[in-house]
């Protein structure tokens, strides 16, 4: 860890950073008052690396800087450095600093109490040192973690001290003729991720971003329709690219890597039809499974039956241990993203996917001339159920409502949690309703008044029967572009309805005059 102290100019001439604060780390207000940093809370370390991988937009920082606070983060040193070692995965020139402690895990220390100059002083002198070693990944089957292993281990482990402490003694007489031995170079960083082979699910097929254009612009940051590079059978008029670029972008982009990288294999080995046979076709196809935590995701297979009978089959083997490793980081990066833009605890969208969602959608809404509606509610007296019930009760309500939601709205609808008891619904068909006769405006109320009598009726187990019936929310909707032209102002709309829906006495939705309009509903 860095204690070099040297003179810096003032906090205002550094350049722009991204900090991200891990836990109850008491710097928000100090930092917060620094207009050149962008200031990111996370309670979870996994939040974190969701996070880092996934900017705010593209105007965000580049320089990265992560602060985790001791209770956020276990106190064994080889979890402190896997997850360092995880954040440098995704972006090699993030520093990582702790609060209060000394350990040479981080990058520095950092103290909660200092002024504020102290604070983006110890940062710049931390960024100002030498770029980290790029760190590799490897991935681990629990199969292979079993005794035996371990046993082995352990044994070489002790065979091999032993054999070193008799050599030093034979030869301490010949120490002085021998030549100076160069220093051991320190071995290199990585992230091991261990896969449980029961649960582990291979998401290559069908990624979490594969749902509709404006989802995948708004998880991904990028342009969906955004053309991939892609590599092509070796010939000796045609550049061979021996790299894994276009397996990246893929995965970037929210598509399956599994045709670049099946055109990486034929451009690697020559060929042109080696091929990636999958699901009940792989059982008999010829060729080499590819083994992706203990289960068989495809076969590698080739129309040549000779060559892959002869040396090709070493060779596909190779390339199918290379093509089950990207699988599973694939999987790996698409549940960061899922970290990055869902709420753990009930599923719903949070709200940074939802602010991007909306203000996405009313451009496009603009665009297509299509209406949208949004409906903002939360839970009526929720802290009384919250402290009567417990703790445990308030995530019960929490996630059943969002499940009751889910069961009555379109496909293309949005839930999202947006605060503690408060959630946001974004009504909005991008390819316009399947009948171009029916009115979808006028049904979007009747889904609320439905999910509201779900919720009133639903048994919550851990309130009791006694608590049955008595569960209500109250909610406001407005609709683009009659109550708002654009998110802020459709936001306000919608929030003033849900207040009047408190003033009438609860349990009630009020509608914008615009929603009301259009809905054709006397309330």
């Amino acid at each position: 860890m860095n204690t070099t102290s040297t003179s810096r100019p003032s906090p205002d001439a550094h350049e722009p950073w991204r900090v991200i604060l891990v836990g109850r780390t008491g710097l928000d207000q100090s930092l917060r008052r620094d207009a050149q940093i962008e200031l990111i809370r996370c309670r979870e370390t996994i939040e974190a690396i969701g996070e880092l991988g996934d900017p705010i937009d593209h105007e965000s920082p580049s320089q990265p800087v992560v602060i985790v606070s001791p209770d956020a983060i276990g106190e064994e040193t080889r979890e402190r450095k896997q997850f360092v070692n995880a954040l440098r995965l995704i972006n090699p020139s993030v520093r990582v600093l702790i609060v209060n402690e000394d350990d040479n895990a981080f990058d520095a220390s950092i103290q909660r109490d200092q002024p504020l100059d102290d604070l983006v002083d110890t940062i710049a002198r931390c960024i100002d040192e030498q770029e980290p070693e790029p760190v590799s990944l490897r991935f681990i089957d629990l199969s292979d973690l079993d005794e035996t292993t371990t046993d082995q281990t352990s044994v070489q482990t002790d065979e091999a001290a032993d054999q070193e402490t008799d050599e030093e003694a034979t030869d301490e007489e010949s120490t002085e003729d021998r030549p100076a031995a160069e220093p051991e170079t320190p071995a290199k960083p990585e992230v091991t991720v261990v896969v449980d082979n029961e649960t582990f699910e291979h998401r290559a097929q069908r990624p979490f971003e594969e749902e509709d254009e404006l989802h995948k612009q708004i998880v991904m940051g990028i342009t969906p329709d955004q053309p991939l590079p892609h590599t092509t059978p070796h010939t000796h008029a045609t550049p061979v690219v021996l790299d894994d670029e276009p397996l990246v972008r893929a995965m970037l982009q929210g598509k399956s890597m599994l045709e670049p990288a099946i055109a990486q294999i034929n451009t690697r080995l020559g060929r042109s039809d080696i091929d990636l046979i999958q699901s009940d076709a792989a059982g008999a196809a010829q060729g080499v499974p590819v083994v992706v935590a203990d289960k068989t995701v495809g076969v590698l297979s080739c129309n040549d039956a000779s060559w892959l009978n002869g040396v090709g089959r070493s060779l596909l083997s190779t390339h199918a241990g290379w093509l089950a490793s990207w699988i599973k980081l694939e999987a790996q990066q698409s549940e960061l993203r899922r970290c990055a833009f869902t709420d753990s605890l009930t599923g719903a969208w949070n709200r940074r996917y939802f602010e991007r969602f909306l203000a996405a959608a009313i451009d496009q809404s603009r665009l297509a001339r299509r209406p949208l509606t949004v409906m903002i509610f939360d839970i009526d007296s929720f802290k009384h159920y919250n402290d009567t019930y417990g703790h445990a009760a308030g995530d019960e309500i929490l996630a059943e409502t969002v499940k009751l939601l889910k069961s009555v709205i379109r496909p293309s609808d949005r839930v999202c949690r947006v605060g503690g008891d408060e959630f946001a619904v974004i009504f909005y068909e991008p390819q316009g309703p399947r009948d171009p006769s029916s009115k979808p405006l006028e049904s979007i109320y009747q889904i609320a008044k439905r999910f509201q009598k779900q919720v009133c009726q639903h048994r919550f187990p851990k309130l009791g029967a006694e608590a049955m019936g008595t569960l209500t929310i109250s909610g406001g909707l407005a609709s683009y572009p009659w109550d708002g032209h654009d998110a802020a102002s459709l936001l306000e709309s919608a929030d003033q309805c849900a207040m009047e829906s408190k003033r009438q006495g609860k349990n009630a939705i009020s509608l914008g005059p615009g929603a009301e309009s259009v809905c054709h509903t006397e309330h």
